[in-house]
């Protein structure tokens, strides 16, 4: 089933559905725009066709989404935090057969890379581009049409590009009502309610996240830009009670609000904080919020919704979370792998890294757990070396790998250390001749998405070692 046939068609057209920083609509105004679309994709079916987006107009982005779904399609939503390299490498992994993307965000051409990307290449793309995501200009490039999408599935994730070698995360429809179902009971989802999310709407927990909303009939609000003012607006006026972000965001909402608007803060019934790793302690940062639940969301890019636990002042110093019943688990040598119905189908086009990732059926998480008790365990770390800023995840290695290519870099190695607005921050040690700071941050300006641009840049003289590796360790305690 198709998410327009899970979602939309049991909702009566009168009711608000989608609420933006701009407008409103009803479910009935969504099938129209829905159906627009589908007439500017002129087809009745585009099985085995991949179409990537890149749309930074939430009450656009949703209905094509739902558009493409509906036709078949293998959806492809692209991060509008890539730049060249990012871009280039989900591209030519991905070979779309049909791209609808802005012409810019944040000072990027994004249609420029596109077009460039799209010329002189002889396989057929057709790429709508726009100003507003609302007018469409059509061009044809290249003359032979291409091969159907290898994908198993019908949406794919891409989590990074920049070392030329993105990884695709492919879902089917189905992972959906098992996400749906544990979402529904973890936020208590009335048809009353108005949610607000605040995530990179390319991201599989802000997909299935806005879908539950709307499946269980309650108003989706959402931002796809950061704009306090707008934001604090839109929550009072759409009489917002739930909301989903990362720490980091809420934080800024928190003290731009309880400035301004103090009683938009105390209408909260729920806070999910998704993205990012917090301790109890975050609640003093909300002294307005007393009445407020605040959770944590435990989540995977793989396999989807794990797991929730309550933030309350008398949590421990690490806040104990609990498996959906959904979920079935095991811990081997302290790693937690599991088997869920969200799991994904399949790294696109690579079944080496797919094969690596399960083991008899098991996926193995990579996250390093405790558990106190059945179901009950607190995240110890990871097996991977990965920094969490802002609710987005980067991968030390690739920025390492990346880093290595400016002329002059001997050696780097890169760690994450705490921040207090981020929740980590990105720090390179170079060993290097002949290179600056100004020279690395320049490098990397619109090549990488900025949030994965290092924060802090350490020369040093020489990396230390152990066991013929890079010490992080010792590394974290230079500074």
């Amino acid at each position: 089933m198709n998410f327009y046939e899970n979602i939309l068609a049991g909702l009566d057209d009168g009711n608000v559905t989608l609420s933006s920083l701009s407008k409103s609509l009803t479910a009935g105004e969504l099938k129209t725009e829905i159906a627009r679309y589908e007439a500017l994709l002129d087809s009745k079916d585009l099985k085995g066709k991949a179409v990537a987006v890149l749309v930074n107009v939430v009450e656009e982005y949703i209905p094509l989404f739902f558009a493409i779904n509906k036709l078949n399609a293998t959806l492809v939503p692209i991060s509008l935090q890539s730049r060249t390299d990012d871009l280039l490498g989900v591209l030519n992994s991905l070979d779309p057969h049909i791209i609808f993307t802005v012409h810019e965000v944040s000072g990027f051409s994004f249609s420029t890379a596109i077009k460039d990307w799209a010329t002189g290449r002889e396989t057929k793309t057709t790429i709508f581009t726009s100003d507003d995501c609302i007018t469409w200009d059509k061009t044809n490039y290249g003359h032979i049409e291409k091969s159907n999408t290898t994908a198993k599935g019908e949406f794919v994730t891409f989590s990074s590009g920049s070392t030329g070698q993105p990884k695709g995360i492919v879902f089917g429809n189905s992972i959906f009502d098992f996400t749906y179902d544990c979402l529904f009971k973890c936020w208590d989802l009335k048809p009353t309610d108005n949610m607000f999310i605040y995530a990179a709407i390319s991201t599989f927990s802000a997909v299935v996240a806005m879908k539950s909303v709307m499946k269980a009939g309650s108003n989706l609000v959402v931002a796809s830009e950061f704009d306090l003012v707008k934001m604090i607006e839109t929550i009072e006026k759409t009489n917002t009670n739930k909301v989903m972000t990362t720490p980091s965001i809420f934080k800024s909402l928190y003290n731009f609000a309880s400035r301004l608007r103090p009683e938009v803060l105390k209408k909260l019934e729920l806070v999910c904080f998704i993205g990012e790793k917090v301790t109890p302690s975050i609640l003093k940062a909300f002294p307005l919020m007393e009445d407020c639940k605040f959770i944590t969301l435990l989540g995977s890019s793989e396999a989807g919704a794990i797991g929730d636990g309550v933030i309350t002042d008398n949590s421990d110093e690490e806040i104990v979370l609990t498996l959906f019943d959904e979920v079935e688990y095991k811990v081997v040598d302290d790693e937690l792998w599991l088997k869920t119905g969200s799991m994904f189908t399949e790294y696109y086009n690579n079944p080496v890294i797919t094969q690596e990732a399960f083991e008899d059926g098991w996926f193995k998480t990579g996250d390093l757990v405790e558990f106190p008790s059945d179901r009950s365990f607190k995240l110890v770390g990871r097996k991977k070396d990965v920094i969490k800023k802002g609710g987005r995840q980067v991968i030390s290695n690739e920025i390492e790998t990346f880093l290595q290519q400016i002329e002059g870099i001997k050696n780097v190695a890169v760690v994450g250390l705490p921040h207090d607005i981020y929740g980590e921050q990105i720090v390179a040690f170079v060993v290097a001749d002949g290179v600056t700071t100004k020279d690395i941050r320049s490098y990397c300006s619109g090549r990488i998405s900025p949030y994965k641009i290092p924060d802090k840049v350490i020369f040093i003289d020489e990396m230390p070692l152990i066991s013929n590796k890079v010490d992080k360790v010792k590394l974290k305690s230079l500074i």
